[in-house]
């Protein structure tokens, strides 16, 4: 998620773990907290743009991570603060909570976290929210702004900033009751039209709930519609994107080609570009969000594929993500919300 959504976040569990003993301290740390696990891209500047995929959300957006920096944070955080008198043992539990939820609200996106790092490096996700959500977002500034104005032993104050946090996490639960009834739609109208499918993916379309996107996998194809909860028909619309994988055939084994097909989990298409080869991961939609017709609209993820001097495709240059501003794409977008 965004970073004032997580710092919200933190910031609202703070407040609810420590907000009566120390006031607005405790969602201010919660806070600091909260954007922590982000700071992974500090390491940026020494990492390869391959390396930065695969380390992005990997150790610091982990259950190892929380285990391993959530004493160090308790210790640190209990001697700046030891006149609250809170305890070590407190601050520890107040930091792993932050993180753990930090971790935990990623999840419900499509890039993916590594929660089970060390052991495991694939990513998790449940594809249920878009990377920026104004409803999950306000309805937590809702709750806890107002909180933060009143005496800090207010019942007021901890039902305000506690009922956002039971409404955004309802809103959450929303979410995946939501992507159930659309992944049905998305499953039966392609078997009912294509018959077998290797896998499948659905995303939400924008920064909304309302409107989905699919992605299906049937041999080197991945097919893909859009679909609003508001749609009477759910004979979906599939167009065919082809994936191209000869294309990477002899080089799929390479440091940057394995790892371009770890991190999109077989949903891509690649493009030979005359003198070079283009990655396009597809989860993460075109700049017109799958609005128009209009084949020659840009993906938002795109890579560059690139060789050393033996042929080797050990690096990719990574293009930067754009999406149409138009107001006509805005209208769009809120009329397919609406079913039309």
């Amino acid at each position: 998620m965004d970073s004032i959504t997580q710092i919200t976040l933190g910031a609202a569990v703070g407040e609810a773990l420590l907000g009566k003993k120390i006031g607005y301290r405790a969602a201010a740390w919660g806070a600091l907290l909260g954007t922590t696990p982000d700071l992974d891209v500090l390491a940026n500047p020494f990492l390869d743009n391959v390396a930065e995929i695969s380390f992005h959300r990997g150790f610091t957006h982990s259950v190892l991570f929380c285990l391993l920096a959530s004493p160090i944070f308790g210790f640190t955080i209990n001697y700046l603060q030891k006149k609250w008198e809170v305890g070590w043992k407190k601050w520890t539990q107040f930091a792993f909570l932050v993180f753990f939820t930090h971790i935990i609200l990623d999840v419900q996106t499509t890039y993916g976290t590594q929660v089970f790092y060390f052991f495991s490096d694939r990513p998790v996700t449940t594809d249920t929210i878009f990377i920026i959500d104004p409803v999950y977002t306000f309805t937590l500034l809702f709750g806890l702004i107002p909180a933060l104005f009143l005496n800090r032993q207010s019942n007021t104050r901890s039902l305000l900033n506690k009922g956002g946090l039971l409404i955004s996490t309802l809103y959450l639960v929303w979410a995946l009751g939501i992507k159930a009834h659309v992944h049905s739609v998305f499953d039966a109208s392609f078997e009912n039209q294509y018959g077998f499918y290797e896998k499948i993916k659905t995303t939400p379309n924008g920064p909304s709930t309302f409107l989905w996107t699919g992605y299906v996998i049937r041999e080197d194809t991945v097919y893909q519609s859009i679909y609003s909860i508001f749609d009477e028909d759910t004979d979906l619309q599939f167009r065919s994107i082809p994936r191209n994988t000869e294309l990477i055939g002899e080089i799929k084994d390479d440091r940057a080609v394995e790892t371009l097909l770890w991190f999109s989990r077989g949903y891509y298409t690649v493009e030979d570009n005359r003198d070079s080869l283009m990655f396009y991961d597809l989860r993460f939609g075109r700049s017109d969000l799958w609005l128009t017709r209009n084949e020659e609209v840009p993906f938002v993820w795109q890579n560059q594929i690139l060789f050393d001097e033996s042929g080797n495709a050990t690096n990719i240059k990574q293009q930067t993500p754009s999406f149409e501003t138009r107001s006509s794409i805005f209208s769009r977008f809120i009329d397919r919300i609406k079913g039309e």
